[in-house]
């Protein structure tokens, strides 16, 4: 009788061991505050349409602080609806999204943000950095006809596009952070950009291709933020003018589960 009594308290401890350790564990994947992900992204305006900007919240997914609303320091006009984007075993990731256009912005660009205004459920507001987000009037004229396009999952893209006059090609570049630059490979025609002869004479109607691709390491705390960007031609035309066009170019719009636990585990530091 009494080794199954010393049997059954042993048991009973594991249960509650176990119990217990789970509920810490649970706990330490607990938010204090939501973690908007910074970002890195440029953003061009047209003056025909509006051109979305996004943030991601990343919440717990039942009890705690939760974002009701996000506004834009100087242009408090603009309204971000917030929904659910993607879920994961502890946390929900929300997005707020806006459309932007010329016409609100206007004058102020070239404009670049850091920070925004965050409401919460709970609390006062406060006022969060989001990394940079660049946003920029686009150019009226293009120089390139774009004819195909194609991206996969892993980060990888191709263009092919058309000349639309004679124009000379002065560079190449990706409009993301210096410290981004070395975790996307960009090709033209083949050849790494990096080792293209400038400038570069293209004829009306010739055939270019452009491919890209992301290598972003998980183990880095820049790689749990996202990049939204675009690989930009900087023409020269017959009679002098400088266009430059953009290709976009999108990856790291999720994060998986792994980089969300490393992410909550890190107290949301997103160097």
């Amino acid at each position: 009788m009494l080794k199954r009594a010393m049997l059954g308290g042993l048991i009973c401890m594991l249960i509650l061991g176990s119990w217990i350790g789970n509920i810490l564990y649970y706990q330490q994947l607990q938010l204090k505050e939501p973690i908007i992900l910074k970002q890195d992204m440029t953003l061009t305006l047209k003056s025909d349409y509006a051109e979305m900007l996004y943030f991601n919240v990343l919440e717990n997914k039942h009890k705690g602080k939760k974002v009701t609303a996000i506004q834009l320091p100087d242009d408090p006009q603009i309204l971000f609806q917030i929904y659910p984007d993607q879920t994961y075993t502890h946390h929900v990731m929300m997005k707020a999204a806006a459309g932007l256009n010329q016409d609100e912005l206007g004058a102020k660009l070239p404009l670049t943000i850091k920070e925004v205004l965050v409401y919460y459920n709970e609390g006062p507001p406060a006022t969060v950095p989001i990394g940079e987000i660049r946003i920029e009037k686009a150019s009226e004229k293009r120089v390139l006809d774009m004819v195909s396009a194609s991206s996969s999952s892993g980060g990888a893209g191709d263009y092919m596009a058309r000349l639309l006059e004679k124009v000379e090609l002065d560079q190449v570049d990706v409009a993301v952070q210096d410290q981004l630059k070395a975790w996307v490979d960009v090709e033209l025609n083949g050849v790494p950009v990096e080792d293209l002869k400038f400038p570069m004479a293209l004829n009306n109607n010739e055939a270019i291709t452009l491919s890209y691709h992301w290598d972003i390491p998980d183990d880095e705390l820049d790689s749990e933020g996202l990049f939204q960007s675009f690989i930009r031609f900087h023409f020269r035309t017959q009679d002098g003018h400088a266009i430059v066009n953009d290709v976009p170019i999108s990856q790291n719009m999720h994060l998986s589960e792994v980089q969300v636990r490393h992410l909550v585990r890190s107290g949301g530091d997103q160097q």
